[in-house]
């Protein structure tokens, strides 16, 4: 592309994530006067958040939430009402109910109406974002891409790799918590920022269920992904990253720098390192995609005798 192709892709790109942004925002305020009519206590926040701050986060954590599933949205193969329904059913179980999970042990705000204030931003962002961001070429039908994703593999085989699937988050999330626990523990024992510390028995069965709730968000992604393995991990890993981590973060901005820096880049690690184990459990090598195929040239050319 020359200098004026790229200048238009790039805007763009840029006005349908702010678009996707917009539409986030404005789901958000309609799903806060729906509780509201509804009789539902909202989430009570910290004392030190003020009003205005908090609605300038929620622009700046829905442009990062664009940015982040656009990358995502925009390799899903599938007519316009599926792929809306996986990107939405991705986004309100992370945002709505893990992050609400997780929210309800760690620390003393009332979470109860998360999954309520969550479901109709989802809704609305996913349907935006699929119209906007739309997969270069549909390759096969839907039951293609079903059949493909499980050839091969037989009960027995997907039954093992879908309980190593739900296991490898809650090692994952343990493994890498526990390289920042001496960092951030003290905030947590304190009771600062209203942190808590919970059971450890109770942090695992919330991760474990998490882990469940993630995999059923993620194996419609993996079935319907259209581009190569490496492909998927970044952006699969990208969008946990900004739905669990990156867009909550950005709006706790009453938290200490410290828990800011350490569990956003522990957030990023995980997420990356569970996409990995995601699409290395149960997407299947053989998938004729470009990486994939210049892998194999590569190969290819590796094992050519070269000609005296």
């Amino acid at each position: 592309m020359n200098a004026a192709q790229n200048v238009k892709a790039v805007v763009g790109y840029l006005w349908r994530v702010a678009l996707c942004a917009v539409a986030y925002v404005a789901g958000a305020m309609a799903g806060g006067a729906a509780v509201s009519a509804l009789g539902l206590p909202l989430p009570q926040l910290p004392k030190q958040t003020d009003e205005g701050t908090m609605g300038l986060l929620l622009l700046v954590g829905s442009l990062a939430l664009a940015a982040g599933l656009a990358p995502l949205a925009r390799r899903l193969q599938g007519p316009y009402w599926l792929r809306w329904l996986v990107l939405a059913a991705l986004c309100y179980i992370c945002l709505g109910v893990t992050s609400a999970l997780e929210g309800a042990i760690f620390t003393t705000m009332d979470m109860a109406s998360v999954p309520a204030l969550s479901l109709l931003p989802c809704l609305v962002f996913a349907a935006v974002m699929t119209l906007l961001f739309k997969p270069a070429s549909r390759r096969d039908s839907l039951a293609g891409i079903a059949r493909r994703f499980f050839a091969g593999r037989s009960a027995r085989q997907w039954m093992w790799r879908l309980v190593a699937a739900v296991c490898a988050f809650p090692v994952i999330y343990w493994t890498f918590g526990m390289m920042i626990a001496p960092f951030v523990m003290e905030y947590y024992e304190q009771g600062q920022f209203a942190l808590a510390v919970p059971n450890p028995a109770v942090i695992l069965a919330t991760q474990f269920a998490r882990s469940v709730l993630f995999l059923l968000a993620a194996v419609p992604v993996l079935i319907m992904w259209s581009g190569s393995r490496r492909q998927l991990i970044l952006a699969l890993g990208l969008a946990f990253y900004v739905l669990v981590g990156l867009f909550g973060m950005i709006q706790a901005y009453w938290l200490a720098p410290t828990l800011q820096v350490l569990h956003n880049v522990e957030m990023l690690i995980d997420s990356m390192v569970y996409a990995l184990a995601l699409t290395a459990l149960l997407v299947r090598r053989d998938e004729t995609t470009d990486d994939d195929l210049f892998v194999r040239y590569m190969l290819c050319m590796a094992q050519t005798p070269v000609a005296n």
